[in-house]
């Protein structure tokens, strides 16, 4: 469903989504209430992309009643002109904010991504569990540590954004917020430090304020030997690890900027089972453990979808940037990725996937209490591939043996 007041950017849509037509059912609306009215009629719909100034109810009051009703619904707002502040208030809604006019083959490949990722879950009590979720879970001390920095008599915005680049919830937000297309910005952004020095101080003390960003996990509703606090040390861990790694293994600032991201943010989708769907989660661990299976396939059997896939699709869908994505997807068997389908780039290259998938190796057994049931493979199939598979000693010298 598209949503605009104006019946020539509705027209607009309709012509240059025309050759989608025997793929889509697409229906175009003139405002919030009527879609809501369609919506009540025929059903909620896979995506809605909206306009967010329109007379009478706003998209961003459409998208949030929307998200109330039927939270598995893809919410996408469209804006010519759309301020940082706005931007971030939109995002609690919004999966993707994109810039108006919208490129007609931009909006083709996001909408199929996010139908994509419906069928990748069809079937499955996951894919509801996903797509309502507006945030990820942060953990309080950072909270308070950002507040007292802003309360600071000097307050520094690099260091608000060292305190956010070490949180992997917040980190996704404010990636998220930074790369939306109305942001205007010509290349994508994946340092965090970066991203936070965009937005501003005054739109950092907004964002904090947002209540979902701070949204915390029930402690004792983790599986049993499993804590908030170890999993953030141990994505902490595979990100300063596949930091170090890329700059022993690459000379591209990006990669070795986007694997420290990547291997902060690569067990994303394991923050979300552990918190969201805890009972099942810990089925998965039982199943690994009695059936000496990895996770990932124990995760495969008793879910549908392992957390590598779950946090990589949610991601993706949120628009945080490919080569991230891609090391988050296939960060447990790299050998799976398809190719350039994500990154673009030869897949005999280096990239933040294969940084990322040898730091959690380094680092297996560090998310929960018992090793064996979260415990990964290297897998020795790629890292011949790219010709680097005899340099693991060396890895282990600058990473484990430097911390010892």
């Amino acid at each position: 469903m598209f949503v605009d007041d104006e019946e020539s950017i509705l027209q607009g849509l309709r012509v240059m989504l025309h050759p989608m037509r025997a793929m889509w059912d697409m229906a175009f609306v003139r405002s919030g209430e009527e879609a809501l009215s369609k919506i009540d009629s025929e059903g909620p719909y896979d995506v809605v992309v909206a306009d967010l100034h329109m007379p009478g109810m706003h998209g961003d009051e459409l998208l949030k009643e929307i998200k109330l009703r039927s939270p598995q619904v893809v919410r996408f707002v469209l804006s010519g002109n759309l301020e940082s502040e706005t931007l971030i208030k939109v995002s609690a809604f919004a999966h993707q904010v994109l810039s108006k006019p919208c490129d007609p083959n931009e909006l083709r490949t996001l909408i199929s991504r996010a139908l994509a990722l419906r069928e990748h879950l069809w079937g499955s009590h996951l894919s509801d569990t996903l797509l309502k979720m507006g945030t990820l879970p942060s953990i309080p001390v950072l909270y308070q540590e950002i507040t007292n920095e802003m309360h600071a008599d000097d307050p520094s915005i690099a260091k608000i954004g060292g305190i956010i680049e070490k949180d992997p919830a917040m980190s996704v937000k404010v990636l998220q917020i930074v790369n939306s297309a109305a942001s205007g910005l010509r290349h994508t952004v994946s340092n965090v430090v970066q991203a936070t020095a965009l937005l501003g101080m005054d739109n950092i003390r907004k964002f904090v304020l947002l209540a979902e960003v701070f949204s915390t996990a029930e402690e004792e509703a983790l599986p049993q030997g499993m804590t908030l606090e170890v999993l953030w040390q141990h994505a902490l861990t595979v990100g300063q690890y596949a930091k170090r790694i890329a700059e022993e293994e690459s000379e591209d600032r990006d990669v070795i900027e986007d694997s420290y991201t990547a291997g902060l943010l690569h067990d994303i989708g394991l923050m979300i089972l552990a918190t969201k769907l805890p009972e099942e989660f810990s089925k998965a661990l039982g199943t690994a453990r009695e059936q000496s299976l990895s996770l990932f396939d124990a995760e495969k059997q008793v879910l549908g979808a392992t957390h590598a896939e779950i946090g990589g699709h949610l991601l993706e869908l949120w628009g945080i940037p490919d080569a991230i994505v891609e090391a988050i997807t296939f960060h447990v068997l790299p050998s799976a990725n398809p190719g350039q389908e994500y990154s673009g780039v030869d897949e005999a290259t280096f990239t933040p996937m294969t940084a990322v998938h040898i730091a959690n190796y380094l680092c297996e057994g560090e998310a929960t209490s018992s090793e064996e049931e979260i415990k990964c493979e290297l897998d020795n199939v790629y890292l011949e591939r790219l010709g680097i598979a005899d340099h693991l000693e060396a890895w282990w010298d600058i990473c484990v043996a430097a911390n010892m």
